[in-house]
């Protein structure tokens, strides 16, 4: 029996992060540019339909990474939206066939007085939003069928169920953000993260539809305008990309995308890369201008901390989701915060904890 995923109490009035990744079965590379782009706009599809914003992601040839922000569900939200707003979100995931058979039911339903049938109709698909766990399996399942097709092939595409981890909102999704969008440089696939087009960061610089990758890591970064003029239809200020997010952001990748090197020396066999990244020259002339971070405060996470982990945090708040998930250990376990070691972090307010203490094959 497969262990139920960990959605806390509080996601059932506040909105909650998570960083979720899925492999290709057999880990093959089966993703080219094609694919990519396929996915990428299927992944748009679901955010929209599902109500949910994807604040960082990145595909790479065999997996993907997301990180996503879930909105509590609105309870009566058949009732509660419009059948206009209904039938755009329905036009934008599915077919035009399968859209205009939804459309002409619900109109014959209002003409014929039957609006409680009618709400039941949007129920069967509005229930769904809001929902991380119908976001990925939707866009998976969706996803396969399109890549079964185009390859001529049949069977499973994904290696098995998407992992997530909780994610706490500030610093740690900063650094979970900075951590996806650094894949392609760590694998040595280019050298700046921008030149990847299938990445947020990538997205947001190159991309002439960018509006959304520009407002996740707006999101991520925590900056927004509050001017009368640029405000959305919740009355939120809309990311201010060219304010300071842009710089500040760019600043972070290159701090913490720096190469890392282990000393062997003691054991005569000098220096060893583990980590690829920037050039220490490449990381001094980002910071020298204008960047805000110091050296110090570079990533050093381990991979399986940031998708193995459960939650992914400060002390209190992975504590605090330990509490909630009580049940998943044993009774001897007194807390849930485990400090992610080896990571470099020297300031107390900037160290990050995982649920789970990962210390074997920790680079996964």
């Amino acid at each position: 029996m497969r262990q139920k995923r960990f959605i806390p109490p509080s996601a059932e009035t506040s909105p909650c992060l998570y960083h979720c990744v899925s492999r290709v079965v057999d880990r093959d590379f089966k993703f080219g540019p094609r694919e990519k782009e396929v996915f990428v706009k299927m992944m748009r599809a679901y955010e929209e339909f599902c109500g949910v914003q994807v604040l960082a992601y990145c595909v790479m040839g065999n997996h993907f990474h997301v990180l996503v922000e879930v909105p509590p569900k609105v309870r009566d939200a058949a009732v509660s939206m419009s059948d206009e707003l209904f039938l755009v979100k329905i036009k934008k995931l599915y077919s035009r066939a399968y859209y205009l058979d939804v459309r002409q039911m619900l109109e014959l339903l209002r003409e014929g007085g039957s609006d409680k049938a009618a709400e039941e109709l949007k129920e069967k698909y509005t229930r769904r939003m809001h929902d991380l766990s119908f976001f990925m399996k939707g866009l998976k399942q969706r996803f396969t069928q399109w890549f079964n097709g185009h390859h001529g092939r049949r069977g499973t595409l994904w290696e098995g169920r998407f992992k997530s981890v909780l994610v706490e909102s500030g610093y740690a999704a900063r650094v979970m953000a900075a951590y996806i969008d650094l894949n392609p440089v760590r694998a040595g696939m280019v050298e700046e993260p921008g030149d990847y087009k299938w990445c947020s960061y990538g997205e947001a610089v190159g991309s002439e539809n960018n509006g959304k990758a520009r407002a996740g890591l707006c999101r991520v970064m925590q900056k927004h305008t509050a001017s009368q003029q640029q405000r959305d239809d919740t009355g939120v200020g809309l990311p201010d990309w060219h304010g300071e997010v842009a710089g500040m952001y760019r600043v972070m990748l290159f701090s913490d995308g720096e190469e890392v090197f282990t000393d062997q020396r003691e054991t005569g066999t000098g220096h060893k890369r583990v980590r690829k990244g920037f050039k220490r020259k490449q990381v001094e002339r980002v910071l020298a201008g204008g960047g805000k971070l110091t050296l110090g405060e570079t990533l050093r996470c381990k991979v399986r901390h940031l998708s193995d982990g459960v939650t992914f945090g400060s002390k209190s708040f992975v504590n605090e989701a330990f509490a909630q998930a009580r049940e998943w250990f044993s009774g001897t376990r007194k807390d849930g915060a485990r400090p992610i070691r080896g990571v470099g972090w020297r300031k107390k307010e900037t160290r990050l904890y995982s649920m789970r203490s990962l210390r074997k094959d920790a680079l996964g």
